[in-house]
Parts: structure tokens; C-alpha cells; sequence
């Protein structure tokens, strides 16, 4: 039976259903490419159109692709497009999407005179999966996306036992000296919120992210799907606050502010761990750290934060993002 394709544009309610529908749970494992992704990602990049569309066969959909074109990019609001697959495909059904879908794209970027296209690639095992070959197909390069996470499963024996060395100590300092107050659905304190969203303008030296993008974080955490913890000094001096967004089972480091001036004392440390085992109290399965960059491919502070990071984690998982450029995937079509 042939493949077709609908756009989300065409099919607003029918699109939302298939998201919410058991066949693709898996999609809300992360917050990221979840509802909470749905949300948020809207709020804060306003401008960006909405070009997901679905895989169908015979009307049932066999994958769902979010993506928008975000400076000049065919992606996910900057990132690699997820393709999200129906649970239990077949090998062959899972091959005929995925070629329909990047014939999607491509369409999509020649119709939109997009620069680039830029696809999240799961890695499993060492041969290219059929995505990968179809993004070799178009000459697209392949850069390596490390990310931390933590196993929720440890116990907190384990768990310390695993920390970089030097944090053991640095994590006893914070549960000392500091003082965690949360908005979460058990306290959904507006004044708490505004007064992180005013230290983190501070911390920032401005304001980085639009009302309506703040607003999708405080109804997500109020209505239980997270955690925004503040971090207080004996003094009641502000000194750290640390968000956390869930999704069906894996929490995400959503946000990390930390006083500057006071690095001189171990801010950080207390406050993510804290967020860690947090989260397993609220049912996770995991914790993902965010990405840890290369040296080298980042720039020192950026390579620090997940230097930062990697301390905490438990395992460090890979996934491929592939970006082929138009013209060249122009030049191949014309030959």
C-alpha cells in the first residue's frame, strides 16, 4: 500500500491525536520531543511556522516529524529533526517511512529555499541505520552529540560512589550551607518563579527568553511535570536555582543559573544532585544531563558547563546529527 504524507497544518486535531495515541508513547519519554516540547519551543521561537507532518499508510501514521525552518535551517527550532516511529514497526514498514519522510524534507527545503536540513539520527549498533544512508545519500556530514545521563535505578551509595572524586565533598558543602526552596506542583508560588526568572536576567545581563516561553515552564512544573529548586545561602542571599522538566521518563536539565561573583564556593554542585535524586522521587527513570561538547568545539565556557556535567553521569549516550546543504544536494539531483 502506497505511503502519502499530512502535514499537521492540513490535520490540526487529528495530528494532536495521533501524538497522544499509545503507538507513540516513546515520543514522550523526553520532554524535549514531547508535550512539554510542544508547548515550550512555540512560546519561545513565535515566528518559526510549524512544518511537522506524518508518515501515513492506508490513513494510520507510521511516523511523526517535527520541523520548522529556524535560520535558514530545516530542523527542530535549531536542533536535528527527531523522527519519531510508530512502536513495533517492521523492519521494512520502519525502511519505507523513513525514505518518505526524507523525501519530505526535501521538498519541504527546496519549497522554503532552505540552506540546510538538519536530522537526529538514534545510534544502534555499528552499521548506518536506513536514515543514516539516506543522509549519506545526500552528502549530508555526520557530527557526534554526546549527552550525560544519569540511572535513576542506582542507589544513592552507588550513585555518590560513581561521582567525579572531588565532588563527594563539594555536594556534603551544599547540603550544608544551602538551603532549597522549590516551585512545584505541591507549591506552584508565582513569587518564587518571578524571582528566578529575575535572577536569571541578572546572572545573564539581560533578559534571554520571552514571557510566554517562561509561562509554558511554570505551568508545566505547577501542573507536575518538574521542578524549578532555588538555592539560599545561611544569609537568605539567592545564590543558584536549577530547573527540571519532565516528561513520561526522563527529566531534563532544563536550566542550571549559578552566581558568579561566589564561584569561590561550590554553587552548583548540591543543587543538580539535589534535582537528581529529586526526580526519581517523582517517578523518572532517567536524568539527562544535557549535551557534553568536545573541547575544541566549543568555546571554554560552554566546554566547562559540561565538563561540569559529566562528574554526574552514569553513562554517556550518542546519538548523530546529519546536516546535508541544498545546493549540493541540488548539484546530486542534477547530475
Amino acid at each position: 500500500m502506497a505511503l502519502a504524507v499530512a502535514s499537521r497544518t492540513d490535520q490540526p486535531d487529528q495530528f494532536a491525536a495521533w501524538e497522544a495515541a499509545p503507538a507513540f508513547a516513546a515520543g514522550e519519554r523526553h520532554p524535549i520531543f514531547g508535550r512539554f516540547g510542544r508547548q515550550f519551543y512555540p512560546a519561545t521561537y513565535n515566528d518559526c511556522v510549524d512544518l511537522s507532518f506524518a508518515v501515513l499508510q492506508g490513513g494510520e501514521p507510521l511516523m511523526l516529524v517535527p520541523c520548522n525552518l529556524f535560520d535558514r535551517t530545516l530542523g527542530h527550532y535549531g536542533q536535528p529533526v527527531p523522527f519519531l516511529a510508530r512502536r513495533d514497526l517492521s523492519e521494512a514498514a520502519l525502511s519505507g517511512a523513513t525514505g518518505s519522510a526524507l523525501q519530505a524534507l526535501d521538498r519541504l527545503a527546496k519549497d522554503l529555499r532552505a540552506g540546510s536540513v538538519l536530522i537526529r539520527d538514534e545510534v544502534a549498533g555499528a552499521a548506518l541505520s536506513t536514515l543514516g544512508r539516506g543522509c549519506v545519500g545526500r552528502q549530508a556530514a555526520a557530527r557526534v552529540k554526546l549527552h550525560g545521563f544519569c540511572d535513576l535505578s542506582w542507589d544513592e551509595p552507588r550513585f555518590r560512589r560513581n561521582l567525579r572524586k572531588s565532588f563527594q565533598s563539594l555536594v556534603n558543602w551544599g547540603k550544608r550551607n544551602l538551603r532549597i526552596a522549590y516551585v512545584n506542583a505541591a507549591s506552584p508560588d508565582r513569587d518564587l518563579f518571578q524571582r528566578y526568572r529575575e535572577f536569571h536576567a541578572g546572572v545573564a545581563g539581560r533578559v534571554t527568553r520571552s514571557d510566554a516561553s517562561w509561562a509554558a515552564m511554570f505551568d508545566w512544573i505547577a501542573a507536575g511535570g518538574g521542578e524549578l529548586g532555588l538555592a539560599y545561602l545561611a544569609d537568605d542571599t539567592l545564590v543558584a536555582g536549577t530547573m527540571s522538566i519532565d516528561g513520561s521518563e526522563v527529566t531534563y536539565y532544563a536550566s542550571g543559573v549559578y552566581d558568579r561573583e561566589r564561584f569561590d564556593q561550590p554553587l552548583a554542585h548540591f543543587p543538580l544532585y539535589n534535582a537528581i535524586f529529586r526526580s526519581r522521587e517523582r517517578g523518572m527513570r532517567h536524568f539527562d544531563l544535557g549535551e557534553l561538547p568536545a573541547k575544541g568545539s566549543v568555546d571554554d565556557k560552554e566546554f566547562n558547563i559540561g565538563y561540569f556535567k559529566r562528574g554526574f553521569a552514569t553513562s554517556i549516550e550518542m546519538h548523530l546529527a546529519w546536516r546535508w546543504d541544498m545546493r549540493v544536494a541540488a548539484d546530486l539531483a542534477a547530475r
